[in-house]
Parts: structure tokens; sequence; C-alpha cells
């Protein structure tokens, strides 16, 4: 549910003085991967919630465990990573500032846009917000255009994760967001915060199970 930039400052916040991967590509790359599923041709939910590994569902944290547990020993473990990172951050995004959202949404008398609306006018327009101020953007950048895609068996396919990667360095090229409606209910320090937080609780969390790098 959160949008690429999101995904990133979590990931670096992750990274912020682990050498072996804070100027990995690869890493990065990882941690936009699951939404490549976007790329591909007539994709359900269902797709996505493999993509996603079932992360909606009551075990999701196990499930994320488990996959990096079974991959902790590939060459490309690091990007691998990156994708787990991914799915955590939308499991605690969504129980911190999209429940958020949903509870000032719901108590908004006069909406101007239904709910689904309501949410990508903000967090597009705050995305945007984070490609212009984020310091170390442009390095992250130059990272995920070296990146290398892998396969990923029975998930995602190479050129997938390739075409989303190409479409995230390109998204934010027309300098604003088509929303314009004025922001409502979630604020840039939201979204700062929010990546500072997990970032560290998913480090916390790796790192007990044995799963960093």
């Amino acid at each position: 549910m959160p949008l690429p930039m999101v995904h990133l400052c979590t990931a670096r916040e992750y990274a912020h003085d682990i050498s072996a991967i804070i100027n990995c590509p690869e890493f990065y790359l990882g941690s936009i991967s699951p939404d490549a599923i976007h790329m591909r041709k007539d994709a359900n939910w269902q797709n996505k919630r493999i993509t996603h590994l079932h992360a909606d569902g009551e075990h999701w944290k196990d499930n994320v465990l488990d996959f990096l547990r079974q991959n902790k020993a590939k060459s490309n473990y690091k990007f691998l990573l990156g994708y787990g990172i991914h799915i955590l951050t939308d499991i605690l995004w969504n129980e911190t500032i999209y429940s958020e959202f949903k509870i000032k949404y719901e108590r908004d008398s006069a909406p101007t846009q239904d709910i689904t609306w309501a949410y990508y006018n903000d967090t597009d327009q705050l995305d945007f917000e984070l490609y212009k101020k984020i310091p170390w953007r442009e390095e992250v950048w130059n990272l995920l255009e070296k990146a290398k895609p892998f396969d990923i068996d029975d998930i995602l396919s190479a050129e997938e994760i390739k075409a989303w990667n190409e479409r995230t360095l390109h998204w934010y090229d027309s300098g604003s967001s088509y929303h314009k409606h004025p922001i409502k209910y979630i604020s840039y320090k939201d979204i700062t915060d929010f990546a500072q937080t997990a970032g560290k609780t998913i480090r916390n969390t790796l790192a007990e199970e044995g799963l960093s790098v």
C-alpha cells in the first residue's frame, strides 16, 4: 500500500549503517519489487497476494520470515532481503498510517473524494515530495539504474521486475502528482516518522531471527 519512495525510505533506514547493503543496487531493487506484479497483464488481487507472500493473512510475519530463511544462503540474498523488507513495511503501514487514515476519513463529515481516491491523493503527492526532498534520492536512483533483476521462482519474473524498476525510475519525471486536491489526512511528517520507526522495527526483528546480512 505505501508508494515507492516510502519503501525506499524504509529500506534506507534499515540499511543506514550496514556497509554490506547501504550501497547495494539489488537491495533497493528488492525493496520495490513485490509491486512488480502491476507489470503483469491481467494481474489480479490473488496474484498480488502471491507476490506479497500472503501477508494479509493470520501468519503474515511467519510467511516473510520463512521466505527469508529459505533463501538466506542464496547469492542474491541482498535482493531477497529487500523484497522481504517491502512486505514487512506494507504490514506496518497498514497497522499504522492506513488505519489512522481510515479513521480520519470516516470522521470527515464532508469528504471531497471516495476513500480510495482520497488515499492516493495524499500518498501520491507526498511521494513526490519525498522524491524532491530526500537527500540521498539521487544516489539511490543511480543504484537502481545499475540493479540486476532476478527471477523469483513461481512469484515474479526478472522481466516484470525490470519493467517495474524502469516505471519507478521515471514515475516522478513529470515533477508533480496528477492528484491535485489539498492533502488532508496524512502528513509529510507522518510518513518520514513512519519510515524511521519501521526501518528500525524491521531491523530489530530480522536481527533477532538471524536474517540480517
